[in-house]
């Protein structure tokens, strides 16, 4: 009678799991995510334990749309399950106002900023270059006028003054349109909201925001739970 007993204990184990199907889940495009069988939330895992036959699943994962199919496991113990996730029309938007408000908050502070400042760096530099390569321009001129030096070197002389010259009055006048710009375009700056992306995991309680943190100019994550 035991043995009897036994044997029916024995028999009875691997009934279950016969009954069940091992899934090993790969899926793309997302991050962390979400599985949902039947309705049912899956613990975070690649691998899950399903009964053997047909299934609703549900994957999600942020910033990602909601992916529902059939999971179809047949008699197997163990099978793969493949799914490939797609950016939600919410987040394509996002990129595409983040790429707007960079370029906007660029002309409006940035490119300002960087011309005062290389202008204000070179302006010293071209002024010296400027009074030493005009009094080599007085000096080669005078010399020349009294065919002492050929006039291919006064006309080297020259070309140096001029290049010089020329980048003293473009150093004066980026540090000069370049510092108004910044200035005259700063409360603009100011006003630019950046944009941010909200979207709830349908699965649970919680909100996830992405926004544009203009201070270390990279996305911020955010995450509000609901109760």
């Amino acid at each position: 009678m035991k043995y009897l007993v036994f044997l029916l204990i024995l028999f009875s184990l691997p009934i279950s799991a016969q009954d069940s199907s091992k899934v090993r889940l790969f899926v793309k495009g997302g991050e962390d995510y979400f599985v949902r069988i039947d309705g049912k939330l899956q613990p975070q895992s690649n691998i899950i334990t399903v009964s053997k036959g047909s299934h609703d699943i549900e994957i999600w994962s942020f910033k990602q749309r909601l992916y529902k199919d059939k999971l179809e496991t047949g008699n197997l113990e163990s099978t793969n399950y493949f799914a490939e996730l797609r950016p939600s029309s919410e987040y394509v938007g996002y990129l595409q106002e983040t790429d707007q408000y960079k370029r906007k908050l660029f002309f409006a502070k940035t490119a300002p900023f960087l011309i005062t400042s290389v202008s204000l760096v070179a302006l010293p530099f071209a002024t010296m270059g400027r009074i030493n390569k005009h009094e080599e321009l007085v000096q080669s001129t005078f010399l020349n006028d009294r065919n002492q030096i050929p006039d291919e070197t006064l006309e080297n002389t020259q070309l140096q003054y001029n290049t010089v010259n020329a980048l003293f009055f473009l150093s004066a006048a980026g540090t000069l349109i370049g510092g108004a710009s910044f200035f005259l375009l700063k409360p603009y700056a100011r006003k630019l909201t950046p944009p941010s992306f909200k979207q709830q995991n349908p699965f649970t309680l919680e909100y996830m925001q992405l926004s544009y943190n203009r201070g270390i100019k990279s996305p911020e994550f955010g995450l509000t739970l609901n109760f």
